[in-house]
């Protein structure tokens, strides 16, 4: 059985532990998963200024105090300044929707991605079993030439997969979806990452927006040009007539729930490693690269489109089959000791990983994580080794778009900086610099109850003093939604009709 052969490997009981839990947190699994799951504004679930703006203050302690984005200066004034014109703006009672809309305004101040607020779990659990949930009943797909319909879920059947959405409820789709993006959080200025996700969860956030509601008044054009008014009254919503499509323009070769590797049909020298997301056995890999060095596949397309990150180790796995030489990945946060309160959900394994990162030195480095102390910044190192066998030499290039994120834009940060390998699609969602993730309880809210994720480290990708975007593509590739209403990926055909003469 070969190995990555991470120098830190566990060689105590203390630093197992810890790479059970570094996981934690890392990705944007949470940031997506809750979201989903609020389904409607509670009537009579009003909060008070006094208790809002007492949550509010305790907030901005916390977020101060132990956010990385928080070590610089610049950025500690401007979060002050949000939450001091958040206690104005609560100075009036608000539902529990309005007062959500309120708190990931003042977050998004932090410019990162894994930085929310949560509704109640009351609000949650109240319409949790609401029938039929007020949900719009079109899930779309956002790009700069407007908002399509990847997704019929209501009972008009003459509504088609690739039809043009322009309205909603006489209002148009840029306004709110302008709208929504002022309330989506993400890694540095950029949309990219709150595009993606507004199309990923438009239902949702457009509740956010506007609250519950079981009709709507829709505008489209079709594919044919041919523009035409639709109602859907959620109360008959029938059985969904048309199903989301996931084009087909590869041959399986082997899979999983995490990735899967293929070929492309309209090039089989040309393989594609598709990774959804960091998790399962790290023995897949292994296969893997093993099939690629099977089948002299020289040409590797590595698809990070929709990739939310995921677990770390997972991801630096990934990479020891693709960076030749010794790499590191390295952890910042403020010093001293973290003291949440009793509504964070700081689990034992959490406590246990911010205790060794403190207190996990060793004078002999690389044999196991480096922990020291700089200008009041604790700085963690982790060494990872390339594998023996079956490692890939061909021509490597990564498919990203405004999905690729956390762990997923460490793997092409760590690429473009070790092998200069071309990126191809959109800026990536995560940050080229780095992200703030890892360790991430949620807090409650003493008095509203409302909840809030807070990372507690900073991954630096050690790109250098970029500014606050994501990795910029060598090649600029957007998704053709009428290839993808055939089954056919438009990024995968022009990278199996350019990438043998791309240098």
């Amino acid at each position: 059985m070969e190995s990555t052969k991470p120098m830190f490997k566990a060689k105590t009981d203390q630093v197992l532990c810890l790479t059970r839990f570094l996981f934690i947190g890392y990705g944007f699994c949470l940031l997506i998963v809750l979201p989903i799951q609020v389904f409607a504004q509670h009537p009579d679930n009003y909060f008070e200024p006094k208790d809002m703006q007492k949550d509010l203050s305790w907030l901005q302690r916390k977020v101060l105090q132990y956010h990385p984005a928080c070590i610089d200066s610049v950025r500690y004034d401007s979060v002050r300044l949000a939450f001091e014109e958040a206690l104005y703006e609560a100075e009036k009672p608000l539902q529990e929707l309005q007062f959500l809309r309120l708190l990931r305004k003042t977050l998004i101040s932090l410019r990162c991605g894994h930085t929310t607020a949560i509704p109640s779990a009351s609000f949650y659990n109240y319409y949790q079993n609401a029938k039929p949930k007020p949900l719009f009943p079109l899930q779309i797909l956002k790009n700069p030439a407007g908002m399509f319909v990847r997704f019929n879920g209501s009972n008009d059947a003459t509504i088609s997969v690739g039809d043009r959405l322009l309205t909603i409820n006489q209002e148009s789709t840029e306004h709110i979806s302008e709208s929504i993006l002022d309330f989506l959080p993400g890694d540095g200025y950029h949309k990219t990452f709150r595009q993606f996700h507004l199309s990923l969860n438009f239902p949702t956030y457009y509740l956010f927006l506007k609250g519950p509601s079981y009709s709507y008044e829709s505008g489209l054009v079709d594919t044919s040009g041919r523009f035409s008014t639709h109602v859907f009254s959620l109360r008959s919503q029938g059985k969904t007539v048309s199903k989301s499509f996931r084009p087909k323009s590869t041959k399986l070769i082997m899979a999983d729930r995490y990735r899967e590797l293929s070929v492309l049909t309209s090039n089989p020298e040309i393989g594609c490693l598709s990774i959804y997301g960091f998790g399962g056995s790290d023995k897949w890999f292994r296969s893997a690269f093993r099939e690629i060095e099977k089948r002299k596949i020289k040409m590797l397309v590595l698809d990070l489109r929709g990739n939310s990150g995921g677990n770390l180790f997972s991801a630096n796995q990934l990479l020891t089959y693709l960076l030749p030489d010794t790499f590191s990945m390295c952890f910042k946060r403020k010093d001293g000791k973290i003291h949440l309160n009793r509504r964070s959900n700081m689990s034992l394994g959490m406590r246990l990983s911010l205790f060794q990162f403190k207190h996990l030195r060793s004078k002999e480095k690389g044999t196991r994580p480096t922990c020291q102390l700089q200008d009041d910044i604790l700085v963690n190192r982790f060494r990872f080794e390339p594998v023996e066998k079956h490692g890939f030499k061909g021509k490597l290039v990564v498919l990203m778009d405004g999905g690729t994120f956390s762990a997923a834009t460490l793997v092409a940060a760590q690429l473009r900086k070790k092998l200069h390998v071309k990126l191809l699609g959109e800026e990536s969602g995560g940050g080229a610099r780095g992200s703030n993730a890892m360790i991430m309880p949620t807090l409650k809210l003493p008095n509203t109850h409302m909840r809030v994720t807070l990372p507690l480290f900073y991954l630096d990708h050690e790109m250098g003093d970029v500014p606050f975007r994501g990795l910029i593509p060598d090649y600029k590739l957007l998704p053709d939604v009428s290839m993808k209403v055939k089954g056919v990926d438009s990024e995968l055909e022009f990278l199996a009709r350019t990438l043998p003469h791309m240098k």
